[in-house]
């Protein structure tokens, strides 16, 4: 089944040769080039995956990935001229499966391509309507927690939303999803992003420990979330499925 991809790239020039590229490979192409358009492709037609530049005329790269990640799990990968490993990090943040930089080759980015839908396949961005595989996601408690994965919320005893980035909340719904397994920093990039994050090794440990910052039990009970010395983390707590 034909794919399809949305450009969102202000330059002209550089959106038709992404669009010549992906059209060889049989990808259905949308053009947009700024945020206005980009949200008016969204709004008429089922997208497969985002090619999202950083500087937008009327609008910001990373915070449109995070509204477009609130709306839906829709493969999205940043294309920017950034290459500071701090920009790839935020990107990852705000919620996108990977970071591109230019200049960068068509062989390059169709791999990349690739690689999102096949980790994204069956994910589709259509009329703000949540994704058909988050229509039956399930609500998970552990220690008087609750997690809705299809809202991304995470809520505390006293029914207080916690303030969790994408990141923060995929990391935690991989813990939740596997009591008591231990997870190696390489096995939670791989499940996070898969490989192309090159770097992001070195802020694993950064992102357990602002979660659990967010997520803590409180004074007198053990961390969530052990770490396994020489291995990686394991998260302890027993795991309700509720629906």
């Amino acid at each position: 089944m034909t794919k399809t991809v949305l450009i969102v790239e202000d330059d002209r020039e550089t959106r038709e040769e992404i669009a010549e590229a992906l059209s060889e490979e049989g990808y259905l192409v949308l053009p947009a080039g700024n945020a206005a358009e980009m949200w008016s492709q969204l709004e008429n037609q089922p997208v497969d995956l985002i090619l999202l530049d950083l500087m937008l005329p009327d609008g910001n790269g990373l915070e449109l990935a995070r509204n477009i990640r609130q709306r839906s799990k829709v493969g999205i990968i940043i294309v920017s001229g950034k290459t500071a490993e701090v920009d790839r990090v935020v990107g990852l943040e705000v919620g996108a499966d990977d970071y591109i930089t230019k200049p960068y080759s068509p062989r390059e980015l169709i791999a990349r391509v690739r690689s999102v839908l096949r980790r994204t396949e069956g994910v589709v961005y259509q009329n703000n309507s949540r994704p058909a595989d988050e229509a039956d996601a399930p609500i998970m408690e552990f220690d008087n927690w609750r997690m809705d994965t299809a809202a991304y919320a995470l809520f505390d005893a006293s029914g207080n939303e916690i303030n969790l980035t994408t990141a923060e909340f995929k990391v935690l719904l991989i813990f939740v999803e596997h009591p008591n397994r231990v997870f190696t920093r390489d096995q939670l990039i791989d499940r996070l992003h898969g490989q192309d994050w090159a770097g992001y090794d070195r802020s694993i440990d950064g992102l357990v420990s602002r979660l659990r910052k967010k997520v803590h039990p409180g004074p007198k009970k053990p961390e969530y979330i052990k770490t396994v010395r020489g291995v990686g983390y394991m998260f302890t707590p027993k795991v309700v499925l509720k629906s």
